[in-house]
């Protein structure tokens, strides 16, 4: 029989190595996600292969000193901190001596963090060692496992005294040529630099910058769910990704498409746009009290499922504390008044109005539920269930609770918080969100997404999940759904064709001023809106003699092959080859591909892009292609240049001859001689997309001019 290791061999790129996705520790990983069922034996495999991937691209443990950059991205609340467990498995299999996790800006998230890699990779067993926020001192004791062939996990929060503490630790000559794993949890926050602006950098990027620089064999890898960020920095920054793997959720995952696909109906509830007013953030409003009837209806249900199964829903109505505060008192105060209720007799006022309410939010759930309970049967729940409700306030404020030490000791319960509860602490069992906090005007797309904690794996009891939001909320929620399902096919495209990093598009669906949102902060990344509407004109020339000459070519041998029609446009003498369908395909490959427009200004490598993106999508097979006066040199001047030639009496003008189709028009183009230099020929290219055509998807974020240019 065969006893060597079960392996993967990944062929992307020449660095690959073969991993050995067989060892003990994957093997204990194993049986300990599926022997509970957290996870399916498919499911398994395919994150096994996953993180293979990645750790392919990494370092070879036996090879020559290499570094990289890498980028895993997930989906919001879809199971990235299972995914990089089982990659720090993979690695301590595979010859790599040390994993440091840089895990969040707070104590919750830390400890969340910490305790469940130490429970998931089982440290009792001593081949894996973890350590919380290690201090320099114990870099003795780092060195003496290593010597014994253990491996070292650190877990550190994404601060810069803490970073700098594991770089001291691991700057001693005999630790630090170990290959080591840099995870960095929720890379999108805090690790990028925040004074790129100024030449500068900031704290925590300049940590993890000095922590990379000591490590002669090591790989960092940023995992999010939000990645506009790092893909949008610029492509010589440190962070900047050399490679990407997509780590994919199982089918129990409930995302956008969800809650806000074709039957969003379904599980969203709009809510008056006055309760989003920040004046009411601390008030229990009419909307509210419905959630909570539908919150407690939910646990009736649940319990009929599983008695004591825990059950919970998130209130975010603010990011200020004494908000927070004032508002876990109201509803606190409200939940007491309804188990006060519950003793009374059913014919009196208050106890009607109440059940009322109750019977509403049970007839609710019987909208997604199939074959429920009575509703006496969930009357009768409910009596138990508002017993059993705990209200918490999560911040920093002195009422504020840790989650991970301090969780509610009750079946049911209420959280109440703000940012804290934004990013990466998991809610276990999240079944009803109330969400109105929005930005007054601008919002980042990242950060809006970040706070969608009902996405997750809801499908068990997905019946009972429910949303409540302002209309103004659910639009921008359903803009981020259509920028996620482009960003996320664009990856997956990006990834069947192999296509390295560096030469991903940064171009984002995102509509900027419809919805107001930006993609990410400004202080980490540069970007700017490009609209696939109205005219986008070359207006700086190539004048290298030897590039234009190849571009004249380049045109001329595209309507060599794609013949057209000569036709006069106007009441005088101008006429134009038209190539009145082309292949969309042919425009992008056999022309704007072999074009070089490299310092014209034109944002080429995007249109080709955009083009791309509408051909995929089955919306613009074919392009209307225009040679400008039948390739013949059209005269023009250096200052002010423009190809395009302007109105006349006997002439509408080259950008109103475009019939409202999506058209590129070629001119050849001869500068006239001035005193600087003497005759140029060479090209220019213009496209027009109808204005406000649904179909055309015009709005997109891409790379700033700053980036670009150092690409």
């Amino acid at each position: 029989m065969d006893s060597s290791p079960i392996g993967i061999d990944p062929t992307a790129n020449s660095n690959s190595w073969s991993i050995n996705i067989d060892g003990p520790e994957i093997r204990q990983l194993r049986a300990r996600y599926i022997e509970r069922g957290d996870i399916t034996p498919e499911a398994w495999d395919d994150m096994v292969g996953t993180a293979a991937k990645a750790l392919s691209q990494c370092p070879q443990p036996s090879g020559p000193e290499r570094t990289v950059t890498g980028l895993a991205l997930g989906r919001v609340q879809s199971g990235k901190t299972m995914s990089y467990t089982t990659l720090t498995a993979l690695a301590s299999d595979n010859g790599y001596g040390i994993t440091v996790v840089l895990t969040g800006t707070k104590n919750p998230l830390l400890m969340q963090t910490y305790d469940r890699l130490s429970q998931h990779l089982d440290t009792r067993r001593r081949t894996i060692l973890a350590f919380k926020n290690p201090k320099p001192q114990e870099a003795y004791v780092v060195r003496s496992l290593l010597h014994g062939k253990k491996h070292v996990l650190i877990v550190a929060l994404k601060t810069r005294k803490r970073i700098d503490d594991v770089r001291k630790l691991l700057e001693s000559p005999e630790i630090k040529n170990y290959p080591t794993l840099i995870i960095d949890d929720e890379g999108d926050e805090a690790s990028l630099n925040t004074q790129f602006r100024t030449g500068e950098q900031s704290a925590v990027y300049s940590s993890i910058d000095q922590l990379k620089k000591i490590l002669t064999k090591h790989a960092y890898i940023a995992y999010t769910a939000t990645p506009q960020a790092n893909l949008l920095i610029d492509s010589e920054d440190v962070l900047s990704p050399e490679f990407a793997v997509l780590v994919e959720p199982g089918t129990e995952y409930c995302g956008g498409s969800v809650f806000f696909g074709e039957r969003s109906e379904r599980f969203l509830r709009i809510i008056p746009s006055d309760e989003g007013d920040p004046e009411r953030a601390a008030e229990v409003t009419d909307g509210m009290k419905s959630a909570l009837a539908i919150f407690l209806a939910g646990g009736a249900v649940k319990t009929f499922r599983e008695p004591r199964a825990i059950h919970s829903m998130l209130i975010h109505t603010s990011h200020l504390r004494n908000d927070h505060i004032a508002l876990g008192n109201a509803v606190l105060s409200l939940v007491y008044k309804w188990q006060e209720i519950t003793k009374l007799r059913d014919d009196d006022p208050e106890a009607l109005s109440f059940w009322n309410s109750a019977r509403e939010a049970y007839y609710d759930l019987c909208k997604t539920k199939q074959s429920p309970p009575t509703w006496e049967e969930i009357k009768n729940g409910i009596k138990e269930e508002v017993w059993d409700t705990e209200v918490t306030v999560v911040n920093s404020s002195n009422p504020g609770r840790d989650l991970v030490t301090n969780p509610p000791k009750l079946k049911n319960s209420i959280y109440i918080g703000g940012n804290m509860l934004g990013r990466g602490v998991t809610i276990p069992n999240l079944a009803v969100t109330y969400i109105t906090r929005e930005a007054e005007k601008y919002t980042n797309a990242d950060t809006l997404e970040q706070r969608a904690r009902w996405f997750g794996y809801k499908r068990p009891y997905l019946d009972i999940c429910r949303v409540f939001l302002t209309e103004s909320l659910r639009g921008r929620y359903v803009e981020l759904y259509g920028f996620e399902e482009d960003f996320w096919e664009t990856l997956q495209r990006n990834e069947r064709q192999g296509l390295p990093v560096k030469d991903w598009y940064r171009m984002f669906r995102l509509d900027t001023k419809g919805w107001q949102m930006h993609p990410t902060r400004r202080n980490v990344a540069s970007y700017k809106q490009f609209r696939g509407e109205g005219w986008t004109i070359q207006r700086k020339l190539v004048e290298d003699s030897v590039v234009a000459a190849h571009n004249i070519a380049v045109a001329r041998e595209f309507f060599r092959t794609h013949p057209g029609t000569v036709s006069k446009f106007g009441e005088g003498n101008t006429q134009h080859l038209v190539v009145a369908r082309c292949p969309t395909e042919d425009v992008v490959a056999q022309f704007l591909a072999q074009l070089n427009t490299e310092g014209s200004g034109w944002d080429k490598e995007y249109i080709r892009e955009y083009l791309s993106r509408m051909l995929v999508a089955g919306r613009l097979t074919h392009i209307e292609v225009l040679f400008m006066s039948n390739g013949q040199f059209r005269e023009r001047k250096r200052e002010g240049f423009n190809p395009m030639q302007g109105w006349s009496s006997a002439y509408p003008g080259d950008d109103s001859i475009h019939n409202n189709n999506v058209q590129l028009q070629v001119h050849l183009i001869r500068l006239k001689e001035d005193e600087k230099s003497g005759p140029i020929e060479t090209t220019a290219v213009a496209l027009y997309v109808p204005e406000n055509d649904s179909r055309y998807d015009f709005s997109w974020v891409i790379r700033g001019d700053e980036q670009r240019e150092n690409n």
